[in-house]
C-alpha cells in the first residue's frame, strides 16, 4: 500500500510503534512469551530506526541544499516525492531556489565576461595589481604599449622601463606621473594614473596607461606655429618698409650720381659709398624677408591630396632624381625594396618632399666618410604598416640632438635653418603617420617614416 500523505504516514508509524510498545509492556517479560517478547522488542527497535530514517529525509534535503550553497554548486536537483503536499512543496521550493541561484551565477558570469571584454578592448592600458606588485589584470592595450606578454609581477617591467616599474610601486591613490618610454626608434610618453580600491577588505591598485605622445607633439607644434606667426608678422611688418625704402633710395641716388653737375663731382665717391650701403641694406632685407617666408611655410602646409602609388617606383625615381647631387659628393645610394609592390595611399609630392629633405641631410652627414653610402629601404613592419627608411653611415648624432632634431629652428648643421625636419614631421602627421630617428655616434643615422 502506497501512502502519499506525509503526515498520515508519520501518524501511522507512531500509532504502530505505540501499539507495539503496549503489547510489549503487557507481556511484562513473562517467561512463557520469551520469543514474543524478543520479537516485539526487535520490532520496536526497527520501527524507531525506520521512523528516524523517515524523518531524516527532510534533514538530508536541507543538508544537500546548504552544501550546494557552501561549495557554489547549483547543479543539485531535489526529487519531488509523492509523500504528501508538504514534501512536494518543500522539494519544489528548494528546486526553485537552486534555479534562482543558477540564474544569478550565470548573470554574474555574463557581467564579468562583459566587463572583461570591455577592459581588454579599451584603447587605454589597464594594469590591476596588489600593493606587493602581483599583477591581477593586464589588458591588451597595456601589453601593446609596453610591448610585453603576460606578466606576473610589476617588477618585471623594469626591463622595459625602470621609471614605470618604480612609479607603479610608489604612487599613492590618485597620483599621476609622465613616463617616457622608448622602443627602438619610437619615443612615447605615457600618462600614468593610479587609483587604489578596497575589494572585500583587500587593497587593489588600478593603473591606467595612456600614450599622449601625439597630443604632446600637436600641442608643441601648435605653440611653435603661434610663435612663428607672431614673429614673422612682426618681422615682416618692420623689414618690408625698410627693404622698400632702401631700394628706392638706392635707385634715386644712382640716377642722381649719373646726372650730377661738375660742382658735386668731388662728392661722387661718398655718394657711391652711401648707395652701396643702401644696396646692402636692401639686399639683406630681401634675404631676411625670404628667410621669414620660409618659416611661414611651416605653418602653411596644405591639405594632402591622397592618391595611390607604388612605393617601389617612387624610391627608384628618388634615386634617379638625386643622382647628380650624389655623384658630385661621390655618395653611393642603394634602394632596398621587397619584390611585391607596396602601394601607399598618400600625397606623393609631399612624401617626395620629405624624402628629398632626408636624402639631402644624409648627403651632408656622410661627406667626411671614406666610403659614403645611403640606403633607401621600404617594408611592412610588425603591424603591417608601410615603413620607409633613409639610412646613412655618417658620424651620427648625440642623444640630446635626437630629442631636439624635430624642434623648429634647431639644426645640427652650421648653415641649417632648422625647419626641414619640422616640416617633414608635420607632413607625416597630416598623413596620420610618424617620423622617428635612430642614431649612434660613429655608426650613422636612420630616419623611419611610418604610414
Amino acid at each position: 500500500m502506497n501512502f502519499s500523505n506525509y503526515r498520515l504516514q508519520l501518524l501511522l508509524r507512531v500509532v504502530l510503534l505505540c501499539v507495539t510498545i503496549y503489547f510489549f509492556a503487557r507481556i511484562n517479560f513473562d517467561p512463557l512469551y520469551r520469543g514474543t517478547t524478543i520479537a516485539l522488542g526487535l520490532a520496536i527497535l526497527v520501527q524507531v530506526w525506520l521512523l528516524v530514517l523517515y524523518q531524516d529525509r527532510t534533514n538530508k534535503q536541507f543538508m544537500r541544499f546548504l552544501n550546494s550553497i557552501k561549495y557554489d554548486d547549483f547543479s543539485e536537483l531535489f526529487k519531488v516525492s509523492k509523500e504528501g503536499k508538504q514534501q512536494e512543496e518543500l522539494a519544489t521550493k528548494l528546486n526553485e531556489v537552486m534555479h534562482k541561484f543558477r540564474e544569478l551565477r550565470a548573470e554574474k558570469e555574463a557581467h564579468l565576461q562583459y566587463f572583461e571584454l570591455i577592459v581588454q578592448h579599451i584603447g587605454i592600458g589597464i594594469i590591476s595589481y596588489k600593493p606587493d606588485g602581483t599583477i591581477m589584470l593586464l589588458n591588451h592595450a597595456a601589453k601593446k604599449l609596453l610591448k610585453v606578454g603576460q606578466l606576473q609581477q610589476v617588477q618585471e617591467l623594469e626591463n622595459e622601463s625602470p621609471d614605470l616599474a618604480q612609479g607603479l610601486q610608489l604612487l599613492e591613490h590618485n597620483d599621476k606621473i609622465l613616463v617616457p618610454l622608448k622602443h627602438g626608434a619610437e619615443q612615447v610618453n605615457l600618462a600614468v594614473h593610479v587609483m587604489e580600491l578596497s575589494i572585500l577588505g583587500e587593497r587593489i591598485r588600478l593603473a591606467s596607461l595612456q600614450n599622449i605622445q601625439k597630443e604632446l607633439e600637436e600641442k608643441e607644434m601648435e605653440a611653435w606655429h603661434n610663435l612663428i606667426k607672431v614673429l614673422t608678422h612682426e618681422i615682416m611688418n618692420s623689414v618690408t618698409p625698410i627693404a622698400s625704402l632702401s631700394a628706392s633710395a638706392y635707385e634715386e641716388l644712382s640716377s642722381y650720381t649719373d646726372t650730377v653737375a661738375e660742382e658735386v663731382t668731388m662728392l661722387r665717391d661718398e655718394l657711391e659709398d652711401v648707395g652701396q650701403c643702401l644696396h646692402t641694406i636692401s639686399r639683406r632685407s630681401d634675404g631676411l624677408i625670404k628667410f621669414v617666408s620660409d618659416f611661414r611655410n611651416l605653418t602653411a602646409v596644405s591639405v594632402p591630396k591622397i592618391s595611390r602609388f607604388s612605393v617601389n617606383e617612387m624610391l627608384m625615381e628618388m634615386k634617379t632624381l638625386m643622382r647628380e647631387q650624389l655623384a658630385q659628393k661621390h655618395v653611393r645610394i642603394k634602394v632596398d625594396v621587397p619584390q611585391d609592390r607596396l602601394l601607399l595611399s598618400a600625397d606623393r609630392s609631399m612624401v617626395e618632399q620629405v624624402l628629398i629633405n632626408l636624402i639631402k641631410n644624409a648627403i651632408e652627414a656622410v661627406h667626411e666618410q671614406h666610403e659614403p653610402r645611403i640606403i633607401l629601404r621600404a617594408y611592412l613592419d610588425e603591424r603591417s604598416r608601410i615603413s620607409i627608411e633613409v639610412e646613412d653611415n655618417g658620424s651620427g648624432m648625440t642623444q640630446e640632438a635626437q630629442t631636439k632634431i624635430f624642434i623648429p629652428f634647431y639644426s645640427t648643421k652650421k648653415t641649417g635653418s632648422g625647419i626641414g625636419l619640422s616640416l617633414s614631421r608635420q607632413i607625416m602627421r597630416l598623413h596620420k603617420g610618424s617620423i622617428a630617428v635612430q642614431s649612434e655616434l660613429g655608426k650613422g643615422t636612420k630616419f623611419i617614416l611610418r604610414f
